[in-house]
């Protein structure tokens, strides 16, 4: 196998896990929206949530899921912004299959922006080219939309190498992508220059500023607030000091799960049958070492 169809291998089972964990939950319509706050919506259906910013300057959305699903996305958006069906601005979080399969139809006519490890990646995935962002960034853009500032921040080294957060300023939501798996343990893309170190940092960077009410989206699972994601923060941060610890003390996986290192965490966390607590524990391993 070569490298690249090893970097593949995380992105595609992504695809197939959370195209089960969350495409046959019901029948119809696969794609529901529900508004946030302010000028936002977020789609949930398939894959990655979508946020959506709908106003009297067009629609503006986050991450785009699988082609697939491309009519019902629309639909959900007529019905949003009656007139405006087709977005101006799609901003990725990362370069998954989940939250970028849309990209090839969406960018026929939006302006795609995302990280500039965004468009290396799909460039190495043979995206085709009305799927690449078309504006990339290093450390992160603004855009001025709707009546509010919408502020793109990029956080490296995290869920993967090109990670970022969409913060709508005047609603008072951010969009976290997979820096946030609500629903359960999250995938860390080693593969792809993710790194559980990373991921706290930026989340714990990223804290600090966010207001006591602001509304979050995350990549997967239901919009929640500070809490919840301090409560996520607090896991990562104590299953990677545990795991070190097991670690200096010679033991591997199997091991650490034999001595409960997830255990008391698991009924909250352990239930996304995509990241069981041994895939998660094997990330946060690879991302100590």
């Amino acid at each position: 196998m070569t490298l690249l169809q090893r970097s593949l291998v995380p992105a595609l089972l992504v695809l197939f896990g959370l195209g089960l964990a969350f495409g046959r939950q019901s029948k119809q319509p696969v794609v529901r929206a529900e508004k946030v706050a302010g000028t936002v919506s977020v789609l949930f259906g398939e894959g990655g949530n979508i946020g959506v910013s709908s106003g009297a300057d067009g629609i503006l959305i986050v991450d785009d899921q699988f082609e697939r699903l491309v009519p019902e996305i629309e639909a959900a958006l007529a019905k949003l912004a009656p007139g405006k069906a087709a977005p101006r601005f799609l901003v990725n979080t990362h370069h998954h299959g989940d939250h970028t399969g849309g990209n090839a139809h969406f960018g026929k006519s939006a302006v795609v922006l995302a990280h500039e490890n965004v468009r290396a990646r799909l460039l190495d995935e043979k995206a085709p080219a009305t799927a690449l962002p078309v504006v990339t960034y290093a450390d992160g853009i603004a855009l001025h939309l709707n009546g509010e500032e919408i502020r793109v921040l990029h956080v490296p080294g995290a869920h993967t190498d090109g990670d970022s957060v969409v913060w709508f300023k005047g609603s008072n939501v951010v969009h976290l992508g997979d820096l946030y798996f609500q629903l359960g343990y999250p995938f860390v893309d080693v593969a792809s220059g993710g790194n559980v170190l990373g991921l706290i940092e930026g989340l714990r960077g990223l804290l600090p500023g966010l207001p006591a009410d602001v509304r979050l989206v995350p990549g997967h699972g239901v919009v929640t607030g500070r809490e919840g994601l301090e409560e996520y923060v607090k896991m990562l941060e104590t299953l990677t000091a545990r795991v070190r610890e097991h670690l200096a003390e010679g033991r591997d996986v199997k091991a650490m799960l034999a001595a409960g290192v997830t255990k008391d965490f698991d009924p909250r966390w352990g239930n996304f049958a995509f990241v069981p607590p041994e895939k998660f524990v094997a990330s946060i391993v690879d991302s100590l070492r």
